[in-house]
């Protein structure tokens, strides 16, 4: 049973990772004033899927380098867009590491993102 408003996915803010000003154990302040709060993602998420840990705070897709957090009044994704091909093939900071190094520090913080791959 999904306890979350009927129009709750109809609408979500996208933002790139260069939004991103701080990651921290409550969640991900945006250089907009933004602020993702992970335990309010986590309860978003249960009431989604009942059968949640209740530290699950969004879904994860690596097919197109994107997380989406159950924020608070709508889903927030945050998109993970690949730089030029030469700088990709040479950057010790590809963007499958900048992906992962997200996915690592919510798990860090005791959280996990649900994978949609």
């Amino acid at each position: 049973m999904n306890d979350l408003p009927e129009n709750y996915f109809a609408d979500y803010d996208s933002f790139t990772e260069d939004a991103i000003a701080e990651i921290t154990r409550k969640g991900i302040s945006l250089k907009n004033g933004v602020f993702i709060d992970f335990s309010v993602c986590a309860e978003n998420f249960k009431k989604a899927n009942t059968k949640s840990s209740g530290k699950c705070v969004g879904e994860r897709d690596i097919s197109d380098w994107s997380f989406t957090f159950y924020a608070n009044p709508k889903p927030i994704m945050i998109k993970f867009l690949p730089r030029n091909k030469l700088i990709e093939f040479i950057s010790p900071n590809d963007t499958r590491r900048r992906f992962h190094s997200l996915q690592f520090k919510i798990n860090d913080f005791g959280y996990t993102t649900y994978d949609l791959t």
